[in-house]
């Protein structure tokens, strides 16, 4: 949940009232985030960062299509001269542009199956050698707007592990403080790093798994004899970009749902952005 800078300045007096000695828990789990703020209409081929317009690839690099060859679209891009990764997060690659993708015409994969992986990408394009690409006919284009980059706070959503300790104890009072750090929220959640706007379940262990091979669309998933190992590998991985609907752009995402990006820590810090996993959630 991204805090307003009013709810972050009263989260520690808060967790004291709430949850008593306990609320330092939740207090350092607090996790910095740099929020992509919409702003204007702008040049669709602008080298900044930006949500939509044409994407901007290497010369004679091939647009990505599906494992049925269905062009992916192209989401925004991320300069990372623009953006500063907050502490505790391994830098972002100097000198390139972060181009996202996914299949956003039929959004058929919401990354709970190990065969949605080739509809989404992240491709790193160096800048200095990045070109404005036409989108191929089956592919959407979106208008394009600059975004301003912001850092915030974020705190570990109500169903996050982390709050496990407090559902025998203190579930109500948690979920009453909840309900007063998100009254002042608004306006849409397009971001980098730090925790995510769970619409549904919590992410990290889900994307451990698919990627791995383990299908999580259900309870079997997590029956998978290899689970017990894989799981400590969970906390790895971090939210490299969120994506909320938003009418402006031309976003839809199932209904009204937003989607995710994720990177495991060592694989951000190799730039292996080959190995990302995206998860959409929607109500």
């Amino acid at each position: 949940m991204q805090l307003s800078a009013s709810a972050a300045s009263r989260l520690p007096s808060l967790a004291r009232q709430y949850l008593g000695d306990a609320g330092s828990t939740l207090v350092s789990a607090l996790s910095p985030s740099v929020r992509l703020r919409r702003a204007h209409a702008c040049d669709p081929a602008s080298p900044a960062s930006r949500l939509g317009g044409m994407a901007l690839l290497a010369d004679g690099q091939r647009w990505p299509v599906t494992g049925d060859g269905t062009p992916l679209s192209f989401i925004g891009q991320v300069s990372t001269a623009d953006i500063s990764a907050p502490d505790g997060s391994p830098p972002l690659p100097a000198g390139f542009l972060l181009a996202f993708f996914y299949e956003a015409t039929g959004q058929e994969a919401w990354g709970n199956d190990p065969a949605d992986a080739p509809s989404w990408r992240v491709i790193a394009v160096p800048r200095g050698a990045a070109v404005p690409v036409t989108a191929p006919g089956g592919a959407e284009v979106f208008s394009a707007h600059q975004v301003v980059p912001e850092h915030v706070i974020t705190v570990p959503d109500q169903d996050e592990p982390v709050n496990d300790a407090f559902l025998d104890t203190a579930s109500d009072a948690l979920g009453q403080l909840y309900q007063e750090l998100g009254s002042g929220a608004r306006g849409h959640r397009h971001r980098m790093f730090g925790w995510p706007e769970l619409i549904q379940n919590p992410m990290q262990l889900e994307c451990q798994l698919a990627s791995h091979g383990i299908r999580t669309g259900g309870p079997a998933g997590y029956r998978d004899p290899r689970v017990p190992e894989l799981r400590g590998g969970a906390p790895d991985w971090l939210l490299l970009l969120q994506v909320d609907t938003d009418d402006d752009v031309g976003w839809m995402w199932g209904d009204s749902g937003t989607i995710y990006y994720w990177i495991r820590r060592q694989d951000l810090h190799a730039a292996r952005f080959d190995r990302v996993w995206m998860i959409l959630q929607c109500c």
